[in-house]
C-alpha cells in the first residue's frame, strides 16, 4: 500500500521517545502512553520506534511509528482517542469491533481499546480530556451533557465536516511548529478551540442533531456585549466558554446572530480588532523589529495569511508600514 503521509513528519521537533530495542520500547510506552505491548514479531530484537508529542493548552497530539509489526492495549482512558491514518496498515480493536484507521477513516475511542498495526504503520492521535470535550459541548449547544459522550467510533473522513477538520489539523501541525513562547497562548488556544468545535461537528454523538439544527437567536445586546469583551480582550483566546458567560446564551446562537446582525463571526470580528493593534504597533512600536514579532504578538499563524488580510484591511503590506516608519525612525536620527 502507497504511504498517503498528508503532514510531513508529524511534530518533529517536538519527540516524546525514541525506541531501538524492546525493553526502552516496552518502558516508554507504559511510561509515556499508560499502555503495554501484547504482540512483537519474533525477530523484533533491533527496532526503529519512536513518538512525538506536543501539548496543546487542554488536549495533547501524538505521533507515533514503531517500524515493526506490534499490538497495544490500552486500559480505559479519561480522554477521548482520535486515530487518523498517516501511512501503512493499522486497525483498532474496541470490545469486538475491529475499526481500520485508513486515509478515508479516523476511530474513535472512549473505552479500553487493542491497537494492531502493520510494519510500516504511521499515526496521529488527538487526545481530548472528556471533561473537556463536554465543556465545549455544553458552550456549544447552551444546554448542560448529563449522560455523557458516545461516539460512532469509525469517523468518515470523506464528509464535508470531516474535511474541514482535516483543514484545521494541518493549521494546528503547522503552527506547532511555527509559533512559540508567550504568542503561542492566543494562536494556539483558538485553533485547539476551532479544532474541538469542527471534530463535534464530524463525529456522530447522541449530541450530534443538537448540533446540526438551526440555533435560536441571540439578542442585540447580548451581541455588543459580545464585542465589548472581545475588544477588551483582544490579547487573549476567545474561548466557547467564555462567548457563552459573558453573553448568557450558546456560542453558536452568538455566532449566528453576530452572522445575521453584523455580517460576520466573532473570530472575525476579533481579527478586525487584532489588525488594528497590529497596525499601530507597526506605526508607533519603537521596539518592534519584525513583521512575524506582531503577527505572533497579535495571534496570528500564518505570517501568508496576516499580510494577506492586513493589506486587505490597510491597502498596503505590513512590512511596508514597518519600512516606512524605521525610514522616519532614520531620518530623524
Amino acid at each position: 500500500m502507497a504511504q498517503s503521509k498528508p503532514f510531513g513528519t508529524p511534530l518533529e521537533r517536538h519527540p516524546a521517545f525514541r525506541a531501538s530495542h524492546i525493553d526502552a520500547l516496552e518502558d516508554a510506552i507504559q511510561s509515556h502512553l499508560a499502555a503495554r505491548l501484547v504482540k512483537l514479531p519474533p525477530d523484533s530484537r533491533a527496532i526503529d520506534a519512536k513518538a512525538n508529542r506536543f501539548d496543546l493548552p487542554h488536549s495533547s497530539l501524538w505521533f507515533c511509528a514503531y517500524g515493526m509489526p506490534v499490538a497495544l492495549r490500552f486500559p480505559e482512558p479519561d480522554h477521548v482517542r482520535v486515530q487518523l491514518h498517516h501511512a501503512g496498515l493499522g486497525a483498532t480493536w474496541i470490545g469486538d469491533r475491529l475499526v481500520p484507521v485508513t486515509p478515508h477513516q479516523a476511530c474513535i475511542s472512549t473505552e479500553a481499546a487493542e491497537f494492531d498495526f502493520a510494519g510500516d504503520f504511521e499515526q496521529l492521535v488527538w487526545r481530548i480530556p472528556k471533561d473537556f470535550l463536554i465543556q465545549k459541548l455544553a458552550g456549544l449547544t447552551g444546554t448542560p451533557i448529563v449522560a455523557g459522550l458516545e461516539f460512532d467510533h469509525a469517523l468518515d473522513l470523506a464528509q464535508p465536516q470531516a474535511t474541514m477538520l482535516m483543514r484545521v489539523l494541518g493549521c494546528v501541525l503547522h503552527a506547532t511548529e511555527s509559533v512559540g513562547g508567550e504568542h503561542a497562548k492566543i494562536v494556539l488556544a483558538e485553533l485547539e478551540q476551532a479544532l474541538v468545535s469542527a471534530f463535534l461537528a464530524a463525529a456522530t454523538h447522541r449530541y450530534r442533531d443538537q448540533l446540526d439544527r438551526p440555533a435560536p437567536g441571540a439578542a442585540p445586546w447580548q451581541v455588543k456585549r459580545a464585542e465589548n469583551y472581545i475588544e477588551a480582550n483582544w490579547d487573549k483566546p476567545v474561548t466557547i466558554e467564555r462567548l457563552t458567560e459573558v453573553t448568557g446564551a450558546s456560542t453558536r446562537s452568538i455566532f449566528r446572530a453576530f452572522q445575521q446582525s453584523r455580517g460576520y463571526t466573532p473570530l472575525e470580528f476579533a481579527k478586525r480588532i487584532r489588525l488594528g493593534h497590529a497596525r499601530r504597533m507597526l506605526q508607533e512600536s519603537g521596539t518592534v523589529v519584525s513583521v512575524t514579532e506582531v503577527a505572533f504578538a497579535c495571534g496570528f499563524a500564518d505570517l501568508g495569511r496576516f499580510s494577506k488580510d492586513f493589506a486587505q484591511a490597510y491597502g498596503e503590506l505590513p512590512s511596508a508600514v514597518l519600512r516606512r516608519r524605521k525610514d522616519a525612525m532614520k531620518a530623524i536620527a
